[in-house]
């Protein structure tokens, strides 16, 4: 079976809705989101108003991690 195309991905229609440093709404007309992708990854330059921060959010297509000793 060939892999899910990025429409069928579950998180597809999801992007940056809130700034990552203030939370607030990227949804004003102020506010920039511009997504491009690199490789697998979704990245998303966002800029915010209200704060001003300007950062990249990437979304990765797979997270490898460990789980620490307990």
């Amino acid at each position: 079976m060939p892999p899910p195309s990025r429409a069928e991905e579950p998180h597809a229609g999801a992007g940056v809705t809130h700034c990552p440093g203030c939370g607030g709404s990227l949804d004003s007309g102020a506010a920039f989101v511009q997504e491009f992708w690199a490789g697998g990854d979704r990245n998303f330059l966002c800029w915010c108003p209200g704060c001003g921060l300007m950062c990249t959010v990437v979304i990765g297509a797979q997270l490898v991690s460990h789980e620490p000793e307990h």
